[in-house]
């Protein structure tokens, strides 16, 4: 293959050489002017916003749960403000039925039992009160009648006891001192799974229980009916031993 002579593209190799450097030299000469002139076509990037420096890292701004995408839409802007999940309310545990009732001022301290109804032999409803009585192994119990409420409940929890004394009993009934009562005295209420209540004495009555007329029995009813506010009512007979011709109430709240 023919060499070729130096003389002939050396000319050309220092004509391209001459054009780059041309190139480069407008280059550089055009860069300021190109610059200003994209600054002053717009003003997208510019704020009159002063910006106080230095400017917070992101790293203190940024919490643990925090992704990338929070921390920018938490610092340009969030629309979106999430709704707190509510706590929810417990279910309250009921008390449940009264197991013992203790009345300091007139020393009674005493299990409390349900108190069941029957029919007797003319047909009508009445309250177990025999299964209360003292035993040879115990003393006299407290019954809970199954129609009342329990303590916490907001209604009217209905406490009946037996009243007789030692002249005629080898022992005295729970509430023979019940209408020694007085306003204030307190009563405390043990219930089934573990709660404590307190109650103060509001009123002591005694309700006639010798005719049981309509009338009368209507006075009795409301005191053992049920009510719109929790307290505790106690029951027990009233007036001359073995006739009982009345009832004692007492009225705590």
């Amino acid at each position: 293959m023919p060499r070729i002579p130096w003389r002939r593209w050396l000319p050309n190799l220092l004509l391209i050489i001459g054009g780059l450097m041309l190139l480069w030299a407008a280059l550089v000469t055009l860069n300021p002017f190109l610059t200003s002139s994209q600054l002053g076509s717009g003003n997208y990037l510019l704020t009159s916003n002063k910006i106080s420096l230095p400017l917070p890292q992101l790293s203190s701004i940024r919490t643990p749960e925090a992704t990338p995408e929070d921390v920018f839409f938490s610092l340009v802007h969030n629309p979106y403000t999430p709704t707190p999940t509510p706590t929810p309310t417990p279910t309250p545990i009921p008390a449940g039925p009264v197991i013992r009732v203790a009345i300091p001022s007139i020393d009674v301290d005493r299990a409390v039992v349900p108190l069941r109804q029957y029919r007797d032999s003319s047909g009508q409803i009445q309250y177990d009160t025999n299964s209360l009585f003292a035993t040879s192994s115990r003393l006299d119990l407290v019954g809970q009648t199954l129609t009342s409420g329990d303590p916490g409940g907001g209604g009217n929890i209905v406490l009946v006891g037996h009243n007789y004394n030692r002249g005629w009993y080898a022992w005295e009934g729970v509430f023979v001192s019940l209408d020694d009562l007085k306003p204030g005295d307190k009563i405390v209420l043990y219930t089934e799974n573990g709660g404590k209540f307190n109650y103060y004495v509001k009123k002591v009555v005694q309700v006639p229980y010798l005719y049981k007329t309509a009338a009368e029995l209507n006075k009795h009813l409301n005191y053992l009916g049920p009510t719109h506010d929790e307290r505790v009512t106690m029951v027990t007979c009233g007036g001359p031993f073995g006739v009982w011709s009345a009832r004692i109430y007492v009225v705590a709240k």
